[in-house]
């Protein structure tokens, strides 16, 4: 197995310089990356990656700051906090530019492929135990096994992050270029357009008044503000949720686990497992702090608020 096949390669300590003109998409392997898998009641994307940074609390470099990429996995959701600093630095020791990297994967996707080892290097190799993806010393496999042979251009991947959306304030080389200029293209366009548009202000008010005669019901002031009235409510409702949701993600840690996760129209409830009562009190005194309605049934805490 090529460890770079048709510019698409693993990234792990061992590896040699690499040179390349074109864009690649690098494998991270476990060295690059912490991971966890849990069995939540949740149903999107997003509201996992909300809770992403308190299931890492007693994992991760307290120095560091980390970035965080969720994804389903059968029954479960696969969480991963990587730190794309870091990643940035040692790809550039290898001979890889930033600006290069196309897409980000995880070696742990391919943990059906890895039920064989493959050799990274003379010290390591990957394989799959307990349907974790690992990063062991080559001298603990057997002399005698087959190391498997992963053509890695022919791999699926369901889900990938990139070097420019992993921080809100990293943006990768090629595309500040071009955003760059895109600007410069834009303030020149918003320059000569700004003068027409004081000019085009009496037409602006001829359309609308012949917006309004062609749809008299909405000529009225006060039809418009019940349309406003009628969906200020349902704004105001899904931004208590999202709050909510947001609270409770701060209510769990690697000691307190979400078990489950139930949103309807007029309230929120999380039924929160501990590892110990310490713990379980601790979730309590923190829900009734953010207004949670909270009760206890041995290491079982359910939190509840209206919205």
């Amino acid at each position: 197995m090529s460890l770079m096949d048709n510019n698409r390669l693993f990234i792990h300590r061992d590896m040699k310089p690499v040179t390349t003109l074109n864009s690649v998409e690098i494998i991270l392997t476990p060295q690059f990356y912490t991971f966890i898998r849990e069995n939540l009641d949740i149903r999107f994307a997003y509201q996992a990656k909300q809770i992403a940074q308190s299931l890492f609390d007693d994992y991760l470099d307290s120095n560091k700051e980390y970035q965080y990429h969720v994804y389903k996995c059968q029954n479960d959701w696969c969480f991963f906090a990587y730190d794309i600093k870091e990643i940035e630095d040692f790809l550039k020791t290898v001979g890889i530019e930033k600006h290069r990297v196309s897409k980000i994967y995880f070696a742990q996707q391919l943990s059906e492929q890895l039920k064989k080892p493959i050799k990274l290097s003379e010290k390591n190799a990957l394989i799959t135990i307990d349907d974790t993806v690992t990063l062991i010393p080559t001298k603990l496999i057997n002399k005698d096994i087959e190391y498997n042979n992963l053509e890695l251009k022919e791999q699926k991947f369901n889900s990938s992050v990139s070097m420019g959306a992993s921080l809100d304030s990293f943006i990768s080389l090629k595309d500040t270029i071009i955003l760059s200029s895109l600007f410069f293209i834009l303030g020149g366009i918003f320059l000569v357009e700004g003068n027409r548009i004081k000019s085009s202000v009496s037409t602006n008010e001829e359309v609308k008044i012949k917006l309004f005669n062609q749809y008299p019901r909405y000529n009225s002031a006060m039809i418009r503000e019940s349309i406003l009235n009628k969906y200020r409510p349902i704004d105001k409702n899904e931004r208590k949720k999202r709050e909510s949701i947001k609270e409770i993600s701060k209510l769990l840690s690697s000691n307190s686990q979400l078990e489950q996760l139930i949103i309807d129209k007029n309230r929120i409830i999380a039924n929160i497992k501990a590892t110990n009562v310490n713990t379980a009190n601790q979730v309590i005194r923190n829900a009734k702090a953010k207004n949670f309605k909270s009760s206890k049934n041995g290491l079982k805490v359910k939190v509840e608020k209206k919205i």
